[in-house]
């Protein structure tokens, strides 16, 4: 099943400017003020004048829905998403350009996207006739943003189709809320959408993935490839938080074992253990943090049934689960739940 996990992760990953050059200018346009919806997220707005510089996703998604309330539009964030193109992805969309087809470009973008974004995450699920590209959200509920939704997914459609001169067409946008005008947003995108889905992303033709792009040059592209591989190489992350980030994507896709890792990784797992022993840890310790961290917070701050957690966590069911869980917390997971909801029920959900 398609899924769009809103998953709990450290708060510093980050997300780069692209998507909110336009920011300031849409509020204005709107009667707001934005220096002071950006103040009231402690945000910088002179920031962002310097594209290369990040904040945090949370800043981000609390930027644009502070932004929607002052401003009084509800969809603010497909406002913005309407004035940004692929120039704002900067030498990646370039590269994304120069790809020989759209699934190359796709699967190019989906490579190096954390040089534009630490907070989302995009995947393919590619059947015979139908394949998606997927949004995936590393953030707790409270960070969760209709607005980052709208603009990410309205940036995507919009690019792609200006890759094909306005050819291409979607066969449908999934959105996991309803928007308060839907007529809006059938205007904007102008193609099939669908609301409360389980998951938020593009349908399209799998046929579409071997479209050629016109605009490919395949000098321009290894010449690209080789800056954008660069500048990856310097934003490298250490080897335990790639290889946290790869536990957790692998969550997502529902094998965080260790041959889906080291592939993730493109490394030896036999190097990966050699080299995880030198910095006084191990994947084993890794992936019981990284569930640990996960499961306390499914387990107290959602809903989700325990044998969907057990599931999610890659265990291969929910008793294992549940001894797992009790080492770690003292209490079987069902049982930690019901105390937790019980003690928010007492103290008025302030918990």
């Amino acid at each position: 099943m398609l899924s769009g996990t809103r998953l709990s992760i450290p708060a510093d990953f980050q997300t780069e400017y692209g998507s909110l050059m336009y920011f300031a200018q849409q509020v204005e346009d709107l009667g707001g003020q934005p220096q002071e919806i950006a103040r009231s997220v402690n945000f910088d707005l002179n920031d962002l004048t310097t594209p290369e510089k990040s904040l945090s996703h949370e800043t981000y998604c609390e930027l644009l829905e502070a932004a929607a309330i002052a401003t009084n539009c509800a969809h603010f964030g497909l406002l913005l998403g309407q004035r940004n193109d692929i120039s704002m992805l900067g030498t990646l969309g370039q590269l994304a350009l120069n790809c020989s087809t759209l699934g190359e470009a796709a699967e190019t973008f989906i490579r190096y996207f954390n040089m534009v974004s630490q907070g989302e995450y995009f995947r393919i699920e590619s059947g015979p006739n139908h394949t998606f590209l997927i949004r995936d959200v590393f953030l707790p509920e409270p960070y969760f943003s209709v607005q980052a939704q709208d603009i990410s997914l309205y940036e995507t459609v919009n690019i792609t189709r200006s890759v094909f001169a306005g050819s291409w067409q979607p066969s449908g946008v999934y959105f996991t809320h309803t928007p308060k005008d839907p007529q809006v947003y059938h205007h904007a995108f102008n193609c099939p959408l669908f609301f409360e889905q389980e998951f938020q992303g593009i349908g399209f033709s799998t046929q579409d993935l071997n479209m050629p792009l016109v605009s490919s040059d395949e000098t321009s592209r290894k010449e690209l490839e080789q800056q954008v591989a660069q500048v990856y190489k310097q934003n490298k992350k250490s080897l335990i938080e790639q290889t946290q980030q790869a536990i957790t994507l692998g969550m997502i896709t529902g094998d965080c074992g260790i041959h889906s890792i080291t592939n993730t990784l493109a490394i030896h797992s036999r190097t990966l253990h050699r080299k995880l022993e030198k910095q006084g840890t191990s994947f084993t310790q890794i992936l019981e943090d990284t569930r640990r961290g996960f499961a306390e917070y499914f387990v107290t701050k959602t809903s989700i049934s325990i044998f969907d957690v057990s599931h999610m966590l890659g265990y291969k069911d929910s008793t294992s689960f549940s001894r797992s869980y009790k080492r770690w917390c003292g209490l079987a997971p069902s049982v930690h739940r019901k105390q937790t909801f019980m003690l928010k029920e007492r103290l008025g959900n302030r918990l």
